[in-house]
């Protein structure tokens, strides 16, 4: 049987504002400060992802070009963290621009899960017929409102489907195979579960695809 397509992405890989927006919120501009933290962007989750995709080799794989501060590459439309403070409040025609860069970036993916999930296996509820597996690359702040965060690596999946489970079981394996000491734990800092690329791609093509999270601590990212 043929191995499932790998693809990895990072949703939150730029801290960068297209032009449009740099003149549009000129009266409510996005703080350097702000652009810089977590909340601009996943530092350090760019360099993970082109280091794991020159050495695994993905059968595709694609980054965001933009701040999450312009447009949340990782929300779905009707989220309300799809805009940030700085941008829900523009024009209608440059939220459209701004959709359109969201909507061109899941077209994307979505053409590629296509090309290896044909229409008449979607439905299937078995995961036994898995042709694509997706790693999602991001990173969070080691501590949120306060709080720490007491991991070093977060394996995002949905615990109801079994290839992800299995799949975040030799992920967590192989990272410490390789680093015996990182606190790795399941669905942290967030839920695998919540709103999300990955939840969405799972509705529209099934148990034949897989896919999965990998939060890394950036206290990590930053020696």
């Amino acid at each position: 049987m043929k191995s499932p397509a790998l693809m990895i992405t990072c949703e939150h890989a730029s801290n960068a504002l297209p032009d449009f927006i740099l003149r549009a919120s000129r009266e409510n501009a996005i703080p350097d400060d702000v652009l810089a933290s977590h909340r601009g962007y996943d530092i350090g989750a760019f360099d993970i992802f082109s280091n794991l995709v020159k050495r695994l080799k993905p059968d595709f794989h694609c980054s965001s070009r933009f701040s999450r501060l312009v447009i949340d590459m990782n929300r779905s439309s009707t989220s309300k963290s799809f805009f940030s403070e700085y941008t829900v409040h523009l024009p209608s025609q440059v939220k459209a621009h701004m959709q359109e860069l969201w909507q061109k970036y899941r077209d994307k993916i979505e053409k590629f899960v296509s090309s290896k999930i044909p229409a008449r296996i979607r439905k299937s509820e078995t995961g036994k017929n898995l042709k694509v597996i997706h790693l999602g690359i991001h990173s969070f702040t080691p501590v949120l409102n306060g709080i720490e965060r007491d991991a070093d690596v977060g394996i995002l999946y949905d615990p109801s489907r079994p290839a992800e489970a299995q799949i975040a079981d030799i992920l967590i394996k192989s990272i410490h195979e390789r680093e015996p000491s990182l606190r790795i734990r399941k669905n942290y800092p967030y839920l695998g579960k919540s709103d999300g690329l990955t939840t969405t791609l799972r509705q529209k093509f099934g148990a034949s695809y897989a896919g999965l999270e990998i939060e890394i601590n950036q206290k990590l990212l930053s020696k």
